[in-house]
């Protein structure tokens, strides 16, 4: 039989990460805060939590194919939701935060989403959103914000 340089398993986040930890799951991950200060993980522990985010989806009710919105600066938390997110079916609706409420709203009305995902640095522009969208979950990243909360 011919060897051949293509992969012999589909291209999945689980396939991804399981690679990445087996591989890389001593490697550090640095990401900037909200604060100034920096959040270190190596690559293992960001595996782990985006297994335990995944579940946490599947438990609120996320089916194939349904969209979870985030509103998150570039940080580890982001990572996680872009990974979780798709690991739990999902489709990853990342609303840009730079835009007008109005326009962040429709555009996750649009999208369909009923689980956001936000950091509690945040908070004040989901206040401004809230009542113009249809969010069924909301969760709450807690990164050092005003508003401290339970993940």
């Amino acid at each position: 039989m011919m060897q051949h340089t293509m992969m012999d398993f589909p291209l999945t986040v689980r396939g991804t990460l399981t690679h990445a930890t087996n591989v890389h799951g001593r490697m550090e991950i640095v990401s900037r805060m909200p604060d100034g200060g920096a959040h270190r993980c190596c690559v293992a522990d960001l595996a782990s939590r985006v297994a335990r985010l995944a579940g946490a989806l599947r438990d609120l009710g996320l089916r194939p194919g349904e969209r979870v919105a985030t509103l998150m600066w570039n940080h580890y938390a982001h990572i996680e939701a872009y990974f979780g997110v798709p690991a739990a079916g999902g489709v990853l609706n990342a609303l840009n935060l730079r835009l007008a409420p109005n326009d962040i709203s429709y555009i996750a009305n649009h999208a369909g989403a009923r689980i956001l995902i936000i950091a509690d640095v945040l908070l004040s522009l989901y206040r401004r959103i809230r009542t113009s969208t249809r969010f069924e979950h909301v969760i709450v990243v807690p990164l050092g914000g005003p508003t401290k909360t339970h993940r």
